[in-house]
């Protein structure tokens, strides 16, 4: 049997996302992906902000806009980006983990 059309591609975004959550100390359940136009990453991170008391933060990708970092929505809020990084679209996970650990040192 065949794999279905988009199968590397949907294997290789799930490799590239669980390799940011593993440096960043994220079993791979707390994160997903999904292979589209565009496509699209989430991984939720157990560290909160310090500019907004109690809130949890998320890392998210986008094929389009890249990765940033972000206050996990509440209640159909659209998130609120603390920090953005556009380029490149898809670092290497190393990159991703530095930018995500700097800006929550800075108290993002």
């Amino acid at each position: 049997m065949k794999p279905d059309f988009g199968y590397g591609e949907t294997v290789a975004l799930r490799a590239y996302v669980e390799s940011v959550a593993e440096l960043l100390g994220v079993e791979p359940a707390a994160s997903w992906s999904e292979p589209g136009n565009p496509a699209v990453a989430y991984i939720a991170l157990a560290e909160r902000s310090s500019r907004y008391p109690g809130r949890l933060l998320m890392a998210q990708w986008n094929s389009d806009t890249g990765w940033c970092l972000a206050l996990e929505p509440e209640c159909g809020e659209a998130p609120v980006v603390l920090a953005a990084w556009p380029e490149p679209r898809r670092p290497d996970p190393a990159v991703v983990a530095r930018r995500v650990r700097e800006a929550t040192a800075a108290g993002r």
